[in-house]
């Protein structure tokens, strides 16, 4: 598929000659990455709908995607890396989510922590994409305590059966966002 992308990139190229080369290489990354995320979106999407559990899947995807746009984390080495890493995160929210309940008070407490996490730890570096600019750390970071923080007001006006999971999604996404923290300063 890199390939694909490729000469896709390099068409676009040859007939638009208004792009840098930074641009290109720009254009190519991102649609490397939107490959990479459609590619697992869509069969996680089939096969946790094949269990009836499609709806925990949305549920997980709009509370733990938005942090981790803005705040980073850990990376796996390989796209199969990810793939399993992500499916296996997502299949253990929204088990525990399905079937466990946590009260209002833990919940508030677990949310709490992770705008702290958020605060002191984002945004993360991405191996493949440094953030250079102050600034936009200072940006990332705004957007990522924002994000989390509507993110946890929301678990509380969501319908009931779906708050547990709705939390352990903000939950993990910190904690996804801590490894990748402590993988960065390892190295």
């Amino acid at each position: 598929m890199n390939k694909l992308i490729r000469y896709l990139v390099k068409t676009i190229s040859e007939t638009n000659s208004q792009f840098t080369e930074l641009e290109l290489k720009k254009m190519e990354y991102g649609l490397v990455c939107l490959f990479d995320e459609v590619t697992k979106i869509i069969p996680y999407y089939i096969i946790f709908y094949l269990f009836s559990l499609q709806q925990y899947y949305i549920v997980v995807f709009v509370f733990f995607c938005p942090i981790r746009l803005f705040s980073g984390g850990f990376h796996a080495e390989t796209y199969w890396g990810c793939f399993f890493i992500s499916f296996v995160t997502f299949c253990v929210i929204i088990i525990i989510g399905k079937y466990m309940t946590i009260n209002i008070i833990t919940s508030i407490l677990i949310l709490i922590i992770s705008v702290l996490l958020i605060y002191f730890f984002s945004p993360v570096d991405n191996i493949n994409k440094r953030i250079k600019s102050k600034e936009r750390r200072k940006k990332l970071k705004y957007f990522s305590v924002v994000t989390t923080s509507l993110l946890s007001g929301m678990c509380y006006i969501i319908p009931n059966k779906f708050f547990t999971t709705a939390v352990l999604a903000i939950f993990i996404a910190v904690m996804m966002m801590m490894m990748g923290y402590i993988s960065n300063n390892n190295d």
